[in-house]
């Protein structure tokens, strides 16, 4: 009969160590995998989001026409007016959104953090994308509040500021209370370079510390980071384009090369910085994927565009009759 004094067995020290180095191994080999796949399914979301966009967008096309506006400016004083998102709501599946929406007077739509205008819509939003705030405020005073989109139509070579617009792509401003009246919405057969050889839809990065670190350095000509850009309902003035609709006038995935404490002098004041910086920042397509981002095409297709891509290829990527020649092998 065994003894209840009889020696237990147990681990050593040793032994003890030696299974938590092999569980460490372990860990530290699975987790790029694990990493690996969730930016996979980040990816697989933001590729359907984007087609979503793209079948919404053609569907608004069947029913009026031609595809939205990226800015439909209904009056000058009190600016207000209708972005590109707002005209989509009821083919994103936001039909009660659309129906309670104030087309009379763009400013109802605004007020506090339940605005219509603050809803966030899962359609607009990269999984990848990292947005510090949203909805966001306008300003520190005002009562306006506005969600935030991680996708922006093509505007075409560019899309900020306002004063140069070329309006060569597929979403730009139109409306009563425009400056240029005769801007019309572009339609499906205006896309004659090919409706697979045109950019629709692609993905804006709001991650950038170097644009954040100029925003926040207390300039007076300079204040709003770069996650407050991407107002999907922005209601009015020259940046509701801007908030809408990107460009290939920067590289994919273009940041700003340096923080404010070390850039060079003239970046750290009007217009060096706003000129050289800023502006392309603002047109940039860009995402949080490693290595470049997803664009939809007008055909309805989804790529992944490198950042490495030729920027001449790229910009006539952008365009919607430029008549440029684009070979299936160079993007």
């Amino acid at each position: 009969m065994e003894s209840h004094n009889a020696r237990r067995a147990g681990f050593t020290l040793i032994e003890l160590l030696v299974v938590i180095a092999i569980i460490a191994v372990l860990i530290a080999l699975l987790l790029p995998a694990v990493q690996a796949a969730r930016g996979a399914a980040r990816r697989i979301q933001c590729v359907n989001n984007l087609k979503q966009l793209a079948l919404a967008t053609m569907n608004y096309e069947s029913t009026n026409g031609v595809f939205p506006p990226g800015q439909m400016k209904m009056a000058t004083k009190p600016p207000w007016g209708i972005t590109l998102f707002v005209g989509l709501l009821p083919y994103v599946e936001q039909q009660p959104l659309y129906n309670a929406w104030n087309f009379s007077y763009g400013f109802d739509n605004l007020y506090g953090t339940t605005a219509r205008s603050a809803t966030l819509i899962n359609a607009l939003l990269c999984p990848a994308d990292i947005i510090p705030t949203n909805p966001v405020q306008n300003g520190t005073t005002s009562n306006e509040w506005y969600g935030i989109t991680s996708y922006g139509g093509n505007g075409g070579s560019q899309t900020h500021p306002f004063s140069a617009v070329t309006k060569d792509g597929v979403f730009t401003y139109t409306g009563p209370g425009s400056t240029a009246p005769g801007n019309t919405q572009v339609s499906i057969a205006a896309v004659v370079d090919g409706l697979s050889n045109t950019l629709f839809y692609g993905e804006r990065s709001h991650f950038d510390p170097n644009y954040d670190s100029f925003a926040t350095a207390g300039l007076t000509f300079f204040s709003q980071t770069m996650g407050m850009w991407g107002w999907w309902a922005s209601s009015s003035g020259g940046y509701a384009l801007s908030d809408v609709a990107l460009s290939t006038y920067a590289p994919i995935n273009y940041t700003i090369p340096f923080s404010y404490s070390n850039a060079p002098g003239a970046a750290t004041s009007n217009p060096g910085f706003t000129n050289g910086y800023e502006t392309p920042r603002i047109n940039a397509f860009g995402s949080l994927h490693p290595g470049g981002a997803n664009f939809a095409m007008v055909d309805g297709s989804v790529k992944f565009l490198k950042s490495s891509i030729a920027m001449n290829v790229f910009q006539a990527l952008g365009t919607r009759a430029g008549g440029e020649v684009i070979s299936a092998d160079s993007y």
